[in-house]
């Protein structure tokens, strides 16, 4: 409870001194509190600089994009402060994808970019390139930003889509060939082209091997799987298509990533994503439940 004192002046006031002793009384009264209450003053918000921003963690992430699946691999694939991490993205924007790939510095960053990223439409032998970016918006969810400019007939396109680890899925679980061992068959897509039912042995040591070609004469040959160096829980692939007539994508070498989650299919408990690209951009994608 305030109690208010009367002030005796000496000597009568001026105007100009009123005024004086007016303005002087308001502020006292704001200082103090006076004119309401306390508890109606919000505290000022101060930002917490000590929390560092949530940094990109390699592995799976997938996403529903325009009402269809969206699938990324981020694969560490050397290490130090100039470390390299590629990044692969597949959009099955019909039932075979669309593939997306590049590279970038993601050490110890929640923003990463990509310099220069490939897109390699799905029923297409031709391949843009563009730009891009991956950055971390918190709860173990990140956005993948690419653009694409307009090239000719081809106008510009850009890809904006949020994603999330698959269910059950941890990125720091090394991978372990036993999860993958054994016979695979699934949808086996090269852009130009795909064969259905296809089929994949992969052995305990990481061999992959098959009797099946596609593009009439394309073969697989020194097919590999191996789990990460770095313990992310991704497989890294690569395969080596020899020389052949037809084959769009002879003598190449073609490196990517894959890893196994549960699978969406009645009766079936694995999934598993296989993608592979050349250093142009060009590539091929395997997925397979059983």
């Amino acid at each position: 409870m305030f109690k208010i004192y009367p002030i005796k002046f000496s000597q009568p006031m001026t105007s100009s001194g009123l005024k004086l002793f007016l303005s002087f009384s308001t502020s006292l009264l704001v200082a103090c509190g006076g004119g309401g209450s306390s508890s109606n003053v919000a505290a000022p918000v101060v930002p917490d600089t000590n929390t560092p921003a949530p940094l990109i963690a390699p592995g799976a992430y997938v996403a529903s994009f325009i009402g269809k699946d969206w699938v990324t691999m981020l694969l560490p694939t050397t290490q130090g402060a100039a470390a390299s991490t590629s990044f692969y993205g597949l959009y099955y924007n019909a039932t075979d994808p669309d593939l997306y790939s590049g590279s970038g510095n993601f050490t110890a960053t929640n923003n990463a970019s990509l310099p220069r990223t490939f897109f390699y439409p799905n029923i297409s032998a031709a391949v843009r390139t563009g730009t891009g970016s991956v950055s971390n918006l918190g709860n173990s969810v990140i956005r993948v930003n690419l653009t694409f400019p307009a090239n000719g007939l081809d106008q510009g396109r850009e890809v904006s889509v949020a994603a999330s680890p698959p269910n059950g899925y941890q990125y720091n679980a090394s991978a372990n060939l036993s999860q993958i061992q054994g016979a695979w068959q699934g949808r086996w897509s090269y852009g130009m082209g795909y064969v259905d039912s296809f089929s994949l042995n992969i052995s305990a040591q990481g061999a992959v091997t098959t009797s099946m070609t596609f593009q009439q004469d394309c073969q697989l040959t020194q097919s590999t799987l191996s789990p990460n160096f770095d313990g992310t829980n991704l497989f890294a692939f690569s395969l080596t298509i020899p020389n052949a007539t037809q084959c769009s994508l002879k003598n190449q070498v073609l490196n990517g990533a894959a890893f196994v989650t549960n699978s969406p299919s009645a009766g079936k408990t694995q999934r598993l994503y296989i993608v592979g690209v050349t250093t142009d951009g060009r590539g091929v994608s395997f997925r397979a439940d059983r």
